[in-house]
């Protein structure tokens, strides 16, 4: 079998913490902005995570493809889940604070 075809091992911490800084750094590249392609800004977004992944390579090397599905399938449904947390805590303590206003 292709080693292009072979799965990787398991993400790591450090991984996706690198593939989450990678994210950000590309999402916020205004230069080249929304004209990108998706494979184009996985493309760039794989190779930003190397450069983000702190000390030697990883010991499994992602492709575009590796980050794309690692994002979309953990990452970014664990970071909606979270995001939503913060803006539910967020209004409950507003809501606390009418109330107390109110009395």
């Amino acid at each position: 079998m292709a080693s292009s075809t072979m799965k990787g091992g398991a993400w790591t911490q450090k991984e996706d913490e690198a593939l989450c800084r990678a994210y950000r750094w590309v999402s916020e590249d205004s230069v080249r902005g929304s004209s990108q392609t998706r494979e184009g800004v996985w493309t760039r977004l794989s190779q930003k995570y190397l450069e983000f992944y702190e000390g030697t390579t990883p010991s499994n090397i992602r492709n575009h493809e590796s980050c794309y599905s690692r994002w979309k399938k953990h990452l970014q449904p664990s970071l909606n889940k979270w995001h939503q947390a913060l803006l539910a805590s967020a209004s409950r303590h507003e809501n606390d604070a009418n109330y107390y206003e109110k009395l």
